[in-house]
């Protein structure tokens, strides 16, 4: 009892005194220098500017490297030691740059084509020059024969009439289509001019047509079949995909009924003038098809490949199992071959039009783990 006052009065002086914040103010300072200004960060791990660096990293995330590069380096100004700002910074400078921002836009940009909808081409230089080709071909072919049909008498009127006929369908294919042409629109009406000569041809044999007749004939067929093909490029206005899917089907419609028919004897005048129809047919029957269909001129031209190694199967394989002979047994066993190989190509074919599966990829910031760490993600659609 009597050392408990010593005790008591040891344990009261060691008691912590009270802090600056809780008692008086620390004493002033009293320093005849210049004070400088305290640091707005005691430490690397704290920023006065810290809203402008989330939001800088939310610009870059979403692909405004502008923004972000101008309140990433409002950050370094505040704060020169600033753990992930400068990185990001130049991470949005490498991103600002041409190439770069044509191999982003290029990779985070994903085709992808509405169902039912079709494709719609653009204005094209060289669709122009192919139509302008080909019309001056035409223009040509049209002089020659205005000139066989006049009887000119001298080699020199042909060649000035074919040459005035060329420079026309140059000169009118050019100031045409100055507002521009799709490769579609001029593949119908390069295809109407086609189609076009080849019914004159085959109207002069199917009509017993001769001479002049036979010439002017063919004349009429090229013009108006033109001229249904610049109606059909004005207001159908398909692709060229389409217009190669209904060339194709006029063309093997006309194959495989010219193989059959030619086992059954007959006039000539009637087989060219069934095999006329036939590939009409043919031609309207595909192009209403293929008005629904987004279809490239690349798959019809594989599908036509099909056809053509499917007749020389079909062929091969009656030759080998029969032998020459048997003429009529060739030319059905060639056309069964064609349709096969048709078939056969069109189901193989049809993923050729369908979007890329390439991977979409970017790569972007963010905050990695839960202690808010920096790093870059890989983004993309697989």
């Amino acid at each position: 009892m009597v050392l408990a006052p010593f005790f008591l009065a040891v344990l009261v002086a060691a008691q912590p005194g009270p802090s600056p914040r809780e008692g008086a103010a620390p004493p002033a300072v009293t320093s005849s220098g210049p004070v400088s200004a305290p640091p707005l960060v005691s430490s690397d791990e704290a920023c006065a500017a810290e809203s402008d660096y989330a939001a800088g990293f939310d610009a870059l995330v979403h692909g405004q490297e502008a923004q972000a590069l101008e309140l990433l380096e409002r950050v370094m100004q505040v704060c020169p030691g600033h753990p992930y700002a400068p990185e990001l910074a130049r991470l949005a400078r490498t991103r600002m740059e041409p190439g770069a921002r044509l191999a982003q836009d290029t990779l985070a940009r994903p085709v992808v084509a509405e169902p039912g909808v079709t494709s719609q081409e653009g204005p094209s230089q060289q669709a122009r020059a192919s139509l302008t080709v080909v019309q001056t071909l035409h223009g040509i072919t049209q002089g020659v024969m205005l000139c066989s049909i006049s009887n000119c008498q001298d080699g020199r009127a042909y060649v000035a009439v074919a040459l005035l006929g060329g420079g026309a369908g140059a000169a009118i294919s050019m100031l045409a289509t100055r507002s521009g042409l799709t490769r579609g629109q001029a593949a119908a009406i390069n295809s109407g001019t086609v189609w076009g000569f080849g019914y004159g041809l085959a109207s002069g044999s199917s009509f017993d047509l001769e001479g002049e007749s036979s010439t002017g004939a063919v004349m009429a067929g090229a013009l108006g079949f033109t001229g249904l093909g610049i109606l059909v490029a004005e207001f159908a206005r398909p692709t060229a995909g389409q217009v190669s899917l209904a060339n194709s089907g006029g063309l093997w419609a006309g194959v495989v009924a010219g193989l059959v028919m030619a086992t059954q004897s007959g006039e000539t005048r009637d087989f060219i003038a069934i095999e006329q129809g036939v590939v009409g047919a043919g031609l309207l029957t595909f192009a209403l098809v293929g008005r629904n269909l987004d279809i490239s001129q690349g798959r019809v031209l594989l599908i036509d490949a099909g056809g053509i190694l499917g007749g020389l199967v079909g062929l091969s394989a009656m030759f080998l199992a029969l032998d020459s002979d048997h003429g009529d047994a060739l030319l059905v066993g060639t056309a069964v071959g064609v349709l096969a190989g048709l078939g056969t190509a069109t189901f193989l074919t049809r993923d050729f039009d369908a979007p890329d599966n390439t991977p979409t990829v970017s790569v972007a910031p963010a905050a990695m783990g839960r202690h808010g760490g920096m790093g870059l993600a890989v983004l993309g659609q697989f």
